[in-house]
């Protein structure tokens, strides 16, 4: 119970190194993420703070390690600025990177003043490019979040709905 509550709070709270928001959401609500947490395998998290103002977190939910994964849910937290100043030029920006991988539609599933929840379906996609995501992007005062789920295979309804539920959980303190 102590290494899953360390675990979370650790991929939790990394977001928060030169930022003053913290993105919080409950884990629990997704069975498969509460799992992979609980394993205590170093194998299945990538930490990347190397930038400070763009900090990676890489969960591998359903697969090997982080370079043989079949499903990753990925947080992110940037600086805010030039071309990506909030929700929706982080939404063109992700539209750019998936269009020169593959085919895909995007799909807004909620937005509100501070984020958006969003799908991607893409096709004809390289072996190692997840052909289907779901992602949240928050913003805050100094900073901007994303949590993101990404699969090579698809999501069954149960995970989608699973994945959707914690999304809607984050919140910034």
């Amino acid at each position: 119970m102590k290494l899953r509550l360390f675990t979370a709070l650790a991929c939790l709270a990394f977001a928060t190194p030169a930022f003053a928001d913290k993105l919080v959401f409950d884990h629990r609500l997704n069975p498969a993420l509460t799992e992979a947490l609980d394993s205590g395998r170093s194998d299945l998290i990538l930490f990347n703070d190397k930038n400070p103002a763009y900090v990676t977190d890489l969960i591998v939910v359903r697969g090997r390690s982080v370079k043989d994964w079949t499903e990753a849910m990925i947080i992110i937290s940037r600086k805010p600025g030039g071309n990506v100043p909030g929700p929706a030029e982080w939404m063109a920006e992700l539209q750019g990177q998936a269009g020169q991988q593959c085919q895909s539609q995007f799909a807004v599933l909620a937005e509100d003043e501070n984020s958006l929840t969003l799908e991607r379906k893409s096709t004809g996609c390289p072996k190692n490019y997840p052909a289907n995501a779901l992602y949240r992007i928050v913003k805050g005062k100094p900073s901007l979040f994303l949590l993101g789920v990404m699969s090579k295979d698809g999501f069954t309804v149960d995970a989608r709905k699973a994945w959707l539920a914690l999304f809607a959980s984050a919140h910034l303190e």
